[in-house]
């Protein structure tokens, strides 16, 4: 009596194959047509075997790729939970919120320069910011003072249909009726070809406005990321590669037009006591709150940049030292008489300013030393005060930080 073969096996050619022949063995004549139909079969189970292998890897590379942007994604979930806009689904207003949640809000987007660059700043904010930053003289981009315009006037926006309106379509149809007077066995294939061309000319003008809306996308994202690249994302200044380019730009024209430029470096002081005592957020609150208060305490022909850690650099262009001294007086006066809020108090800082002038035939880097030293001598004396630079070079020192 034969054994009973499993059920799997009868789903399976190839094992009932085998299993008859285990079962009634042929001939030694048999032996060799009948491994080489063996061989066949297994090879074509060992190609599935192999691309099974190959797809389970994909499938496991995926899933771990996106176990790990899911992972990304709960962090960053779970830090927008405390920052989540308080606005109600029937009055469509914000509720009123504690400072501290503002400053959530400001540390998040601060560290999320995708988010806040591509849906945190509004294209007014985004136009003022290139104004107050000299976008318009540094930058080949439109001038930021007003909306970015095509190149060209758009040749086919206003129109309410390029079938009725489109010049050469009203003409090929008015031949078309004349033809069809004067000789009708014209008429058809006339028609067709006006059809055609109207169809052409509306695919035509679709392009067209896709074409405009992507441009105009285009000079947008060309926009914000000119902006990132410029911008130091903590407070909204200037960084020091757009310091540095804008320093020799006015160096230039002061050159050129026998002009005073003068340059004060400012940094807050004690400011690694306020991380240690309250932690990083709150001297990032400060240090936006210092950045606010001078950039609002400008001209607008005036640059303020973060120079690097707590330390702010402003140019000023057509202005003396004694000028300038001034200037640094009364931002030291306004930093430390407006304190930060944080958690429900206020932390009050104070700044040292070192101030040198562009000398003329002088290049930057030594007037950049020479305000480095002035801020060094401030830091020396006491701080919380200005010192203004010596006309004479100055040979690099040494004091307190």
């Amino acid at each position: 009596m034969s054994p009973k073969r499993a059920t799997p096996a009868q789903d399976d050619p190839l094992l009932d194959r085998c299993g008859e022949f285990l079962l009634d063995p042929p001939g030694p004549d048999a032996l060799q047509s009948e491994y080489a139909i063996l061989a066949d079969g297994y090879r074509t189970l060992s190609r599935r075997l192999y691309k099974t292998l190959l797809i389970s890897d994909g499938y496991q590379r995926q899933v771990k790729e996106l176990a790990v942007k899911l992972e990304r994604a709960m962090t960053k979930i779970n830090q927008l939970r405390e920052v989540a806009l308080p606005l109600c689904v029937y009055c469509r207003r914000v509720r009123p919120q504690s400072e501290d949640y503002w400053q959530k809000l400001e540390t998040f987007l601060s560290r999320n320069a995708d988010i806040m660059f591509s849906q945190g700043i509004c294209p007014d904010c985004l136009k003022s910011t290139y104004a107050r930053m000299g976008a318009a003289e540094a930058s080949p981009l439109p001038n930021a003072e007003a909306p970015p315009q095509p190149p060209s006037k758009p040749r086919t926006r206003n129109r309410p249909s390029i079938v009725t309106d489109d010049q050469y379509v009203r003409e090929a149809r008015e031949l078309a009726a004349r033809v069809e007077a004067k000789a009708p066995e014209f008429e058809e294939d006339l028609e067709r070809l006006v059809h055609r061309y109207s169809k052409l000319a509306r695919r035509f003008a679709k392009t067209v406005t896709i074409s405009d809306s992507y441009q105009s996308q285009l000079r947008d994202l060309n926009m914000r990321l000119e902006l990132l690249a410029r911008t130091d994302l903590l407070t909204g200044l200037a960084n020091r590669w757009e310091m540095t380019h804008r320093m020799e730009a006015e160096h230039n024209r002061m050159q050129r037009h026998n002009s005073e430029l003068t340059l004060i470096l400012g940094d807050v002081d004690h400011f690694k006591q306020v991380n240690d005592t309250h932690g990083h957020q709150c001297g990032d609150a400060v240090l936006r709150n210092v950045a606010a208060l001078m950039q609002s305490h400008l001209r607008a022909e005036d640059l303020c940049a973060r120079w690097g850690g707590e330390e702010f650099m402003i140019l000023l262009p057509e202005t003396g030292a004694e000028a300038a001294h001034n200037v640094a007086r009364k931002l030291g006066e306004l930093v430390r008489d407006t304190p930060t809020r944080w958690n429900g108090g206020t932390i009050t800082v104070t700044m040292s300013f070192g101030i040198a002038s562009v000398l003329p035939g002088s290049d930057l880097d030594k007037a950049i030393s020479a305000a480095d030293n002035a801020l060094y001598e401030a830091k020396a004396q006491g701080r919380d005060r200005t010192v203004t630079a010596t006309q004479r070079e100055q040979a690099p020192g040494e004091g307190p930080r």
